[in-house]
């Protein structure tokens, strides 16, 4: 297990109910994470993506592949889409 820093950015951190947290995990790729998460609470299904398209970065690298290693991570965000104008 490592110790790993989860933020949530935006509808995600509304709808999980925080901005951040530490915790331990076991998971070594994005979607065994989001698995993992969901298997502590109902909440984290929103980072599925059924209502929403979810984008993440693993230690501040912008990844869209959910198979992505999260080996020896120690910062993963979840967020929607940006926008910019």
């Amino acid at each position: 297990m490592i110790k790993v820093k989860i933020i949530y950015f935006s509808r995600i951190r509304e709808v999980i109910g925080k901005s951040s947290e530490e915790i331990y995990i076991k998971s070594e790729i994005v979607r065994d994470l989001i698995e993992e998460l969901q298997a502590i609470s109902s909440e984290y299904e929103v980072l599925k993506g059924k209502d929403f398209k979810i984008c993440f970065a693993v230690d501040q690298k912008l990844l869209t592949d959910l198979d992505s290693s999260i080996n020896g991570a120690k910062e993963i965000a979840f967020f929607p889409p940006m926008t910019g104008g």
